[in-house]
């Protein structure tokens, strides 16, 4: 039986100093190093999070929530806006809505009212180092498994792809 007053303490340094895996992004290596961005892309991150909240609730009267929960704005100058979605269906609802949204960001913020421009753009959504997918064997179906081993029996001349067609139906 152990005795659970003793405790040993987590050795901190260790832990700050111990190398990520190879396994780890960029981003999380130089992380793990003590690297922090430079201040003015900090200061360049808040600012396009400030306009896209701005953006989200000066459009929420036309757009659905779905759809202003993805909105994110990439630039934002004096004359010019763009707004990121990841989905074309989306961004080409939104490209539709053009003049519309320039007029409701005019009416809803000051910081807006010499917007000239209004480009959408779509960016595939970032995959999350977190949610690494493994491959998964998916077993095919007495159907398929059937009609590959007639193709590779009655079309397929060449000798090794048709064992290989015959070993793709034995593996599953």
């Amino acid at each position: 039986m152990s005795d659970l007053t003793n405790f040993d303490h987590v050795d901190d340094l260790f832990l700050k100093n111990n190398q990520p895996n190879h396994l780890a992004s960029q981003l999380e290596k130089q992380a793990a190093a003590g690297m922090k961005l430079p201040a003015h892309l900090v200061n360049q991150l808040e600012h396009l999070q400030s306009c896209t909240a701005l953006v989200q609730q000066a459009l929420k009267p036309l757009l659905p929530q779905e759809m202003l929960q993805d909105c994110t704005v990439a630039h934002a100058d004096r004359h010019r806006l763009t707004v990121a979605l990841s989905s074309s269906t989306a961004a080409n609802h939104l490209r539709y809505l053009t003049e519309n949204c320039v007029q409701a960001l005019r009416a809803y913020d000051e910081q807006f009212c010499y917007l000239e421009e209004f480009w959408v753009i779509v960016t595939p959504k970032p995959i999350q180092s977190d949610s690494r997918q493994t491959s998964s064997k998916k077993t095919l179906s007495e159907n398929t498994k059937r009609i590959i081993t007639q193709t590779a029996s009655t079309v397929i001349y060449d000798d090794q792809l048709k064992q290989a067609l015959l070993r793709l139906t034995k593996d599953n």
